[in-house]
């Protein structure tokens, strides 16, 4: 007899092979009693995404058109500007703007969500909104832009927007590269010469030397492979070195923190380990022009 004929709506049916792999989720869902939480009124599961995602929406989808107009708008303005003005007050303004107009669509969502609550409570929630959107949203987003596309360097009081993908192999004499620092120091505070330290961070100078060059160090002058140069602040007085294969000479351009009596030496002698610079420490230099401005070195 035919297998269908003994089919009933109320026999549950099998269960596939890939079923067990669920079970985590619906324990998780019983645990955490996530069966319990909707979308708002009248918001499908998509609605509410587009309107956690995109600045003013929410206002639109519950009545204010206006004022989601706006906002979307404004933030329309201000993405470009951040992007344009990178690392300039403007920039830093765009990018407030930015995080605001988000933070206010999504806890105007939220206040609709959970219907009338108290002053105290709507306090609670604003700044929950602006915090969550910082940390899952923009702080994220400007990680990857900064590692990625451009990250801004404040050099001498002059914003210099910086490449962050570098090939070594293609560094010349005369370029000016980021590089990553690590901490050192050299000297104790209270002994001769004093204590000069280096804290980690980054650092940024001219190319000098390529790997296997000959750098000679004079008073006013240092000579690379026999081509006179200038001397940088806190170069050696004298002496001589050869560049190590796979590294790069950059005379490094920071603040130094010293204490006690320091000597000229002991600053010279501590900028001179970190003066040669492997691939791996390379981390930008600096685009030549930045959406038609055209970046002057200091």
């Amino acid at each position: 007899m035919n297998e269908d004929y003994f089919a009933s709506p109320f026999y549950p049916p099998r269960a596939r092979w890939w079923s067990r792999l669920l079970f985590p989720w619906f324990r998780l869902q019983r645990a955490l009693h996530l069966e319990k939480i909707h979308c708002p009124a009248g918001f499908s599961t998509g609605e509410t995404l587009l309107a956690i995602l995109v600045p003013g929406l929410s206002f639109c989808m519950l009545g204010r058109r206006t004022l989601g107009h706006f906002i979307l708008a404004a933030y329309g303005v201000a993405v470009p500007v951040y992007i344009v003005r990178l690392g300039f007050t403007e920039g830093n303004c765009a990018y407030g703007l930015m995080l605001a107009a988000h933070a206010t669509s999504l806890f105007y969502l939220l206040s609709h969500w959970l219907g009338r609550l108290e002053f105290g409570i709507k306090l609670v929630l604003a700044f929950f909104s602006l915090l969550g959107v910082w940390l899952l949203l923009y702080y994220p987003m400007v990680c990857y832009f900064e590692r990625h596309v451009a990250v801004p360097l404040l050099v001498r009081g002059q914003v210099v927007v910086m490449q962050p993908r570098l090939v070594a192999d293609e560094v010349k004499r005369g370029d000016r590269i980021m590089f990553d620092l690590e901490e050192a120091e050299i000297g104790r505070a209270h002994g001769l010469g004093g204590a000069v330290r280096v804290n980690a961070g980054v650092g940024w100078g001219p190319v000098l030397g390529l790997p296997g060059d000959q750098v000679s160090f004079s008073t006013n002058s240092i000579s690379v492979n026999g081509v006179v140069l200038p001397s940088l602040a806190h170069m050696p007085a004298g002496g001589e070195m050869l560049v190590p294969t796979n590294r790069w000479f950059v005379w490094p351009e920071f603040v130094i923190s010293s204490h006690g009596n320091v000597s000229e030496e002991n600053i010279s002698a501590l900028i001179l380990q970190m003066a040669t610079v492997s691939a791996t420490q390379m981390t930008g230099r600096p685009y030549p022009t930045w959406f038609w401005r055209k970046q002057k070195l200091p």
